[in-house]
């Protein structure tokens, strides 16, 4: 059985006829594994130190018995006996089942000896297992009583104490470290599940960072703030996580913008601080607790009180909303940038692209609507030049797109168009000076040119030899000063301008005003 425990990963299946089998994930190929002549059997654990498994089997007489590795683990006067995990100084945890079918949890030394653990209600238990055992002797099971929702217990074998995540309905821990931290999880009253990391301290300071704040927000936009401080720093992500947002916007009061966190972004987010006010959207309704100490110290409020304060609103329009993407066609999107535009009401947000990601945030903290259905916003990439490196794309918003407060595009081709045009001049009318943008699908050879209404060439702009991309911005686009081949200005009317490449032209008007 040693030679193939290197390093493999256990696990158990069910069959079609409802027996279990362990099995083994070992030089990339999954393999059934079976503890010698067993009919079932359920593995549980895996040692590092001697690379045993651990768990439990059936043999064809029906009885269950624990094993790890070559060890037959059987708690005399036992119906069943359960093996959960092997210490690294060779103690067993687990459980059994007497001849009443009242369980208890076990600790079997490297000698053969068992010693028993029970709870005060132990009568009345559905079950008992013990998971773990550290150095320091102490271990971490779960009970169920007849009834009630499944608990844990930590500490020495022979006085065990309930762990209870504050606010929870059920704990279940599964595992403890050498550092004495227990890893399971937690179900929340909305429903949820959440994995927890739970470091064992003093009453007293369990009781500080204990305190709890129920939460309910209604399905949509609600505005909150954080009542109690984490016993970890939260961010925008591990907020999302609590409160099952789709979003979570703030404002950055320095440069007097919203700043947003979604789903999609590549990092954690910004910092989440006691007074500060936090736009989160919810799908549906969420009933939660914040678990934590009290603030010592708040900073001055930017957004919301200290109280929760909930509003949902109607998926027809929103008093938040965010646009985000991503960006493909460049190597690096540093010092660029994306601009939004809602064309209906004109508002513009321009953010800054990190990695290639963006997310542009708005919100009215009268709540009033800042976007509905049917809304056309404007998307633009500028580059770190000021050049716009994209086409101008529109995106029309959509129930769904308000129901989750956001919108996600992606932009490709930055800084290669998949056409090559010629743009509308600007300002235009203009005196006495206009920049002409245009933009290349591949390299070529470009040349400007300027008419009269008569077909008469004014002035010819040859540019050169000029690569793939987009020529928007003052610096890059064509340039004419309203004179013509002489250097003296042409009079006030229409004229015409034209793109010349060696596979394109196009013409458009202009008008000179004096």
């Amino acid at each position: 059985m040693h030679s193939v425990m290197m390093g493999p990963l256990p696990d158990t299946t069910q069959d079609s006829e409802g027996l279990y089998h362990g099995v083994v994930l070992e030089n990339g190929e999954l393999r059934e594994w079976r503890f010698q002549d067993a009919v079932q059997t359920e593995i549980y654990g895996f040692s590092d130190r001697t690379k045993a498994l651990t768990g439990s089997f059936v043999d064809a007489s029906g009885v269950r018995r624990g094993f790890s590795g070559d060890i037959v683990v059987e708690r005399p006067g036992s119906s069943a006996t359960y093996a959960d995990f092997v210490s690294w100084t060779g103690n067993i945890v687990g459980s059994y089942v007497d001849t009443k079918g009242v369980y208890h949890a076990y600790m079997r030394s490297p000698v053969g000896r068992f010693l028993s653990i029970d709870l005060p209600n132990a009568l009345n238990l559905e079950y008992f297992f013990l998971h773990g055992l550290n150095r320091a002797r102490t271990v971490v099971g779960r009970a169920k009583a007849v009834g009630d929702v499944p608990r844990t217990y930590v500490g020495s074998p022979l006085n065990l104490q309930e762990l209870h995540f504050p606010g929870s309905v059920s704990t279940e821990g599964w595992n403890i470290n050498e550092d004495g931290s227990v890893v399971g999880h937690y179900d929340s009253a909305d429903g949820r599940r959440h994995g927890f990391v739970a470091r064992l301290g003093t009453k007293e300071e369990s009781d500080y960072f204990s305190n709890t704040y129920n939460v309910t927000l209604t399905t949509g936009l609600n505005m909150i703030s954080v009542p109690l401080a984490p016993t970890a720093a939260m961010n925008a992500k591990s907020l999302a996580a609590l409160t099952g947002s789709t979003i979570v916007i703030t404002i950055d009061a320095t440069n007097q913008r919203f700043v947003a966190w979604t789903q999609s972004a590549p990092d954690d987010g910004f910092s989440i601080e006691g007074g500060g006010g936090y736009i989160v959207n919810v799908p549906q309704s969420r009933s939660f607790a914040f678990v934590g100490a009290p603030w010592t110290s708040q900073p001055e409020l930017t957004a919301a009180p200290p109280a929760i304060s909930v509003n949902s609103t109607q998926h027809k329009q929103a008093w938040a909303f965010v646009v985000n993407g991503h960006l493909e066609g460049v190597p690096s999107f540093d010092g660029y940038q994306v601009s939004v535009r809602n064309l209906r009401t004109n508002s513009t947000i321009t953010t800054p692209v990190q990695g290639n990601y963006f997310a542009a945030a708005t919100a009215d903290l009268a709540r009033q609507s800042v976007v509905q259905v049917g809304d056309v916003v404007e998307v633009h990439v500028i580059g770190p030049s000021g050049n716009v490196e994209s086409p101008t794309l529109d995106y029309r918003v959509t129930p769904e797109h308000l129901a989750d407060a956001v919108m996600s595009v992606r932009l490709d081709s930055i800084g290669r168009p998949k056409l090559t045009q010629l743009l509308q001049n600007y300002p235009n009318p203009f005196n006495p000076e206009t920049w002409i943008p245009y933009q290349l699908a591949e390299d070529s050879t470009v040349t400007v040119s300027i008419y009269d209404t008569t077909g008469t060439l004014i002035r010819s702009l040859p540019l050169g030899l000029q690569p793939a991309g987009f020529y928007n911005s003052r610096h890059r686009a064509a340039y004419w000063d309203g004179r013509n081949a002489l250097g003296e200005r042409v009079a006030s009317g229409t004229y015409l301008y034209q793109l010349t490449t060696p596979s394109y032209h196009q013409t458009r008007r202009l008008v000179i005003i004096k």
